[in-house]
């Protein structure tokens, strides 16, 4: 073997041993990433999800992977737009929808998706889930308050008008 095919050789390997660690790494980034990420196929089936994905709706692999999407929301009209959008080649961004949790409670969350696409082939979804609980209650806290607050209001202006009349009345007297 002369030096040059040599040289072709070790810098193949090293490339080869460089792509390999990449992918690794994009691997591990993926599967451990802090936000939930799955994908579906064309008809529904879930193929894969992240441990984020799982633990986020309480499943195992076992009882999420290979099931149809449809059985984790909520709500059946919005999972079917869903996948009517993705599948005219519509990109989701912060499409609210509401997933159900293995213990029963129901999760608001914001859905961003577009599809990976193969000559012209609906190959699978590219979903990230956030979960939006905190906001919600967040939310509805905000709304409480400011009831309370409004309440708190009437009542002020209530007392203070009683109290103009009574000021009236004193120095009419």
């Amino acid at each position: 073997m002369d030096l040059e095919t040599k040289t072709n050789i070790e810098e193949c390997e090293k490339q080869r041993a460089e792509l390999a660690n990449r992918v690794e790494e994009l691997t591990d980034f993926i599967e451990n990433a802090s936000v939930p990420l799955h994908w579906v196929n064309g008809s529904g089936i879930i193929l894969w999800a992240n441990q984020a994905e799982l633990d986020s709706l309480g499943y195992s692999k076992e009882e999420y992977i290979g099931k149809h999407i449809s059985n984790f929301h909520a709500d059946q009209e919005t999972i079917s737009d869903i996948l009517g959008r993705l599948m005219n080649k519509e990109t989701l961004r912060n499409y609210p929808a509401h997933l159900k949790c293995k213990n029963g409670d129901i999760k608001p969350v914001l859905i961003n998706s577009n599809v990976l696409w193969k000559e012209d082939k609906f190959v699978h979804t590219r979903c990230f889930t956030r979960d939006i609980s905190d906001l919600k209650k967040l939310e509805e806290q905000k709304v409480e308050l400011i009831n309370t607050l409004e309440e708190k209001n009437k009542k002020l202006n209530l007392e203070l008008t009683n109290l103009k009349r009574e000021i009236s009345e004193l120095k009419n007297n």
